[in-house]
């Protein structure tokens, strides 16, 4: 893999030019290079043709909210914010790029780091097939704030994380499934979209597919749906920024439904795609 381009800046003060933090060859993926920093917020997007992105001004409000809910209240400056990007993207040599802010909260000022690297998307036998997840009794502590000492806290989760399973769901005491470690989760049962309304972060791309979901006439509950009734789930899908919408096939190795993709996730993947045609946006 290639190595993470790393830059920072401080916030609001255009003296501050971007700076590029060299980071080691070993560091080959966001998670390392965020866990060289102090614990802080954090929000993740991929871009498009490599100077597009879709709803960046969501993931920028969430970033504030997550400092704020982490104790450091910030108002980023956004014109500064996406003139930075821009720069860092250029040195960037890919065509598409998966990109995370990050506000570390241990450093004084309020510093802004921007991290680029290379993009992975589910492959397209994984979108015709569905992918295999396990299941991991946790939860975030603070689920309403993307902060990065939860990429510490899971790692243990992500090491079981074998060739060939894409996600670990999250499982709370009371066998509700709340999300992945890094995605929104949905069972589909009776017709219906179930998926935790409370007790996980509310991903960018859960927000508009439930939206896609509900315009295209099919109810959402916003409850967990339970490990318990997996022979219930007729489909099961996670979403996420670089996933997109993306078939569950099997869980804990128990299939879902007839262990195929099912129409309404492939309804939900096609619509995605749509809105993101014709909605990305110049950074």
């Amino acid at each position: 893999m290639s190595p993470i381009l790393s830059f920072c800046y401080l916030n609001g003060d255009y003296s501050s030019s971007l700076v590029s933090n060299p980071l080691e060859s070993a560091i080959t993926t966001l998670d390392q290079a965020s866990n060289l920093l102090p614990a802080g917020a954090y929000t993740t997007f991929r871009t498009y043709s490599k100077y597009f992105a879709l709803h960046l001004n969501d993931h920028l409000r969430r970033l504030e909210t997550s400092s704020k809910l982490g104790g450091h209240p910030i108002r980023l400056n956004v014109d500064q914010l996406r003139r930075n990007l821009r720069v860092a993207l250029t040195q960037f040599p890919g065509t598409e790029a998966r990109v995370r802010l990050i506000i570390p909260f241990g450093l004084g000022d309020e510093t802004i780091y921007i991290h680029v690297g290379a993009l992975s998307v589910p492959t397209a036998a994984q979108r015709a097939n569905g992918v295999k997840t396990l299941t991991a009794q946790m939860q975030r502590n603070n689920p309403s704030a993307k902060l990065s000492n939860f990429i510490q806290t899971s790692q243990a989760a992500r090491r079981r994380l074998q060739e060939g399973f894409e996600e670990i769901l999250m499982v709370d005491e009371r066998g509700n499934i709340l999300e992945g470690l890094t995605s929104n989760f949905y069972a589909v049962m009776g017709g219906e979209i179930w998926t935790a309304g409370q007790g996980v972060l509310s991903g960018i791309t859960r927000q508009i597919v439930l939206l896609l979901a509900e315009d295209a006439g099919y109810p959402v509950q916003l409850e967990a749906p339970k490990l318990s009734n997996l022979i219930s789930f007729t489909e099961a899908f996670i979403t996420s920024t670089s996933r997109a919408v993306l078939p569950v096939t099997e869980i804990d190795h128990e299939p879902v439904g007839d262990g195929k993709p099912g129409p309404l996730t492939q309804m939900l993947m096609h619509l995605y795609n749509q809105k993101v045609l014709s909605e990305i946006e110049p950074i």
